[in-house]
């Protein structure tokens, strides 16, 4: 065997030694995560000198006012927090927020929002740990947006912070404001050296007295970056570069506690993980469990070998009372868990097919369906119902294509179906309709998504795919996400099988999904009072073609890598228009960020436009406020053969059709753009094709300027400047 200097460890070893994986060898030492702000501190001036717009740094935060970007980095001063390879933590600062009236509730980072955006009648109290009393040796760690890093975990906190606790002692304590019964909390400790995740404990202590809370690290810590479609980017011992998806969450109900009690997250002696970073903590007060409506049969009694929390695989039973349950009101599962594992044997999906049957539970606190089979497709033109019980299945990275589907709710989901007051946890993805085989005769029609918890999935939250229409999803809360939250797919399906195979060979697509037709355009799809949060790939609200699209009253706080809105002709879709896809009265907090094409990767805008496969059209975004980008506020992008990416390849006629993109009524109005990392808008990498309309942008205290046109991308017909734009 070779000599090999100890200077050079793997990224493996590295992890062991850093205490981030866990070892069965002695504790390793404490390792500070993140150095204190003031380490960065400029002396005499109390401010951070790679904070973006400081007036104090080194750096030139100007364009010169010219908007062609000549304002550019002093190579004088190595460090920019706005570069993602930096290792600089980028400070926060306090946002202008204008136009903030009274009936608003406040974000992180004391963000005041209108009351009328995201998630509403929010049943629960959301505390972030960096605003908790800490005890001990506990201390703040953030912020930082630096991705894929292990050092700067908390970049995937929400608000970018989170506390740390090392040693026997160590707590944060939360003070609700309500009365409540249940906490969640939000955390990550060490991955285990196979990439299987430990277990491990903390303690919760509602007035004085200890009650465990069991944590897991078996849903987190994925590697390799971006890569995904393969259960090994699960696993360190192939390669640990680029660890992330840091956090995971668990749900305990608690012995009542009054309104102002103190909750204390304590770290004792038998809590036994090398480390625990605390982001935040969410108490709520769940109701009792509901009882069986009039009508329904529960599946103990239609099926006796099943019971509660029997631990056994039901999977077969399941399917036996759905159709058994045809003949009543409805199928009921009483509180307790039921486990479905057993469905890759059947050849119509690997799902349950659900004939048209009402499936309700005892509530999403109290009735649990869990296992990776436990995936619901509506079998026909027909209608589902679901209501009242919480999904955890088995997902721990995004390999569908090797290990199958791994959803909650997939394929068609029938005609005036309804999922209502349903947690969905540990899928790659809970709500997506329209794909997955069988492929689907008739799109669906008129689905209800309303009251619903989405947390820690390795794709998309809800994705109204492949013809969906006249489809809402209100009131959705989520978190976590590994790809879109809120996101319409109008996807012309012969033209995605004809760019997968260019791409990926005739075989990429198997039979059934290369010969399914085409299901039309989706519209008339809206998206109403979401709240996502912190989805660690892709964007958290998304529109890829189709028409007559609505985005209303909502609200993204934090993404790790991407927008926080894209507007995308991509992945094959119908053209976008004639009718117009409108984004409304929207929140975007901590917005974009760094992904593709490592080392040196896009830096995404919060809000982008991008003509990846042709025009985008027929586009209204109005009354939208953008805090805290990361990079642009508002981006323009387009594609062609100059862009592509090495090793690459796309079929000619998509190239042709990005080549000959152009934005087309675009209508840009009352954006307020607050604290950009970069520039308020920029226009890149032939984004300036066609025309946008602005009316009422205005920028403010961007790092580095109000405009960059990219090598003079857009002419001045592309900026139809009407009245009230400022800083720009």
């Amino acid at each position: 065997m070779k000599n090999v200097s100890k200077l050079y460890l793997t990224s493996f070893t590295k992890l062991v030694l850093l205490g981030l994986l866990a070892s069965c060898a002695a504790p390793p030492a404490v390792i500070n995560l993140n150095k204190d702000k003031s380490d960065n501190l400029k002396p005499g001036t109390g401010k951070n000198p790679n904070t973006p717009g400081d007036d104090d740094d080194d750096q030139d935060d100007t364009d010169n006012g010219n908007g062609d970007g000549t304002g550019t980095k002093d190579p004088s001063n190595p460090k920019d927090p706005t570069d993602p390879k930096d290792p600089v933590d980028q400070t926060e600062k306090d946002p202008v927020v204008p136009g903030t009236d009274p009936g608003s509730m406040v974000l992180t980072g004391n963000i005041k929002v209108p009351a009328d955006r995201g998630y509403q009648n929010i049943p629960w109290e959301e505390f972030q740990a960096e605003d908790g009393k800490l005890g001990g040796a506990a201390k703040v760690i953030g912020p930082s947006r630096k991705k894929w890093d292990i050092t700067h975990i908390e970049a995937e906190a929400i608000g970018r912070k989170a506390v740390r606790l090392d040693n026997t002692g160590d707590s944060v304590t939360f003070k609700p404001t309500k009365k409540g019964n249940s906490i969640v909390l939000r955390y990550s400790i060490p991955d285990s050296p196979n990439g299987g995740g430990i277990d491990a404990t903390i303690g919760v202590y509602v007035n004085g007295t200890r009650v465990p809370l069991k944590v897991t690290s078996r849903y987190s810590w994925s590697y390799q970056g971006g890569l995904i479609g393969d259960p090994k980017m699960d696993d360190p011992r192939v390669s640990s570069a680029s660890p992330h998806t840091f956090f995971d969450e668990s749900r305990m109900l608690l012995p009542e506690f009054a309104a102002g009690s103190e909750i204390k997250i304590q770290r004792d002696a038998q809590d036994n993980a090398a480390f625990y970073i605390i982001d935040l903590a969410d108490f709520e007060m769940v109701a009792p469990p509901l009882t069986m409506p009039a009508g329904f049969v529960s599946i103990e009694t239609l099926i006796p070998e099943v019971k509660a929390n029997d631990g056994k695989d039901h999977a077969d039973d399941i399917i036996k009372a759905v159709n058994a349950a045809k003949g009543y009101k409805g199928l009921w599962f009483p509180p307790g868990k039921f486990l479905a594992n057993k469905f890759n044997t059947y050849s119509s999906n690997e799902g349950i097919d659900n004939p048209g049957v009402e499936v309700r539970g005892a509530g999403m606190w109290h009735t649990e369906l869990n296992g990776r089979r436990m995936i619901w497709f509506c079998n026909g033109p027909v209608k589902c119902t679901y209501s009242d019980f919480s999904i955890f299945g088995e997902s721990k990275a995004r390999a569908e294509e090797t290990e199958g589907v791994q959803k909650a709710f997939a394929g068609p989901q029938g005609m005036d179906s309804s999922i209502k007051r349903v947690w969905v946890e540990h899928v790659v993805s809970a709500i997506w309709v329209g794909n997955d085989p069988p492929y689907q005769m008739t799109p669906t029609k008129r689905l209800t998504i309303e009251d619903v918890r989405i947390r820690n999935t390795y794709a998309d939250g809800i994705n109204f795919d492949n013809g969906t229409s006249e489809s809402t999803a209100t009131n959705v809360h989520m978190r976590n996400t590994g790809d879109d939250g809120a996101v319409v797919w109008s996807v012309k399906w012969t033209d995605w099988v004809k760019e997968k195979s260019y791409q990926a060979g005739p075989d990429f697509i198997k039979p059934d999904g290369k010969n399914a037709p085409d299901q039309g355009v989706a519209e008339n799809n809206t998206f109403k009072h979401i709240t996502v949060q912190m989805p660690w790939r892709a964007n958290c609200f998304a529109s890829y073609g189709g028409q007559n699209n609505k985005w209303e009253k909502l609200v993204c706080e934090d993404v790790l890598t991407y927008p926080g809105i894209l507007i995308d002709n991509e992945f094959s879709p119908y053209p976008f228009g004639p009718k117009v896809n409108s984004f409304t009265d929207i929140h975007l907090i901590r917005a974009g960020g760094p992904m593709f094409l490592e080392p040196a990767p896009w830096e995404h805008g919060a809000l982008k436009f991008y003509q990846r496969e042709g025009s985008v059209t027929d586009i209204l975004v109005e009354n939208v406020d953008i805090i805290d980008p990361t990079f642009a506020g508002i981006e323009f992008k387009g594609f062609g053969t100059k862009f592509v990416p090495p090793g690459e390849k796309f079929h000619p006629d998509m190239i042709r059709d990005a080549e000959q993109a152009k934005f087309k009524n675009i209508t840009l109005k009352n954006i307020t753009i607050t604290n950009a990392g970069t520039y308020g808008i920029e226009v890149g990498d032939a984004g300036g094709q066609g025309e946008v309309s602005f009316e009422n942008v205005k920028v403010i205290k961007p790092a580095k300027g109000g405009l960059l046109n990219k090598d003079n991308n857009a002419p001045a017909s592309f900026f139809i400047k009407k009245a009230g734009n400022e800083g720009w």
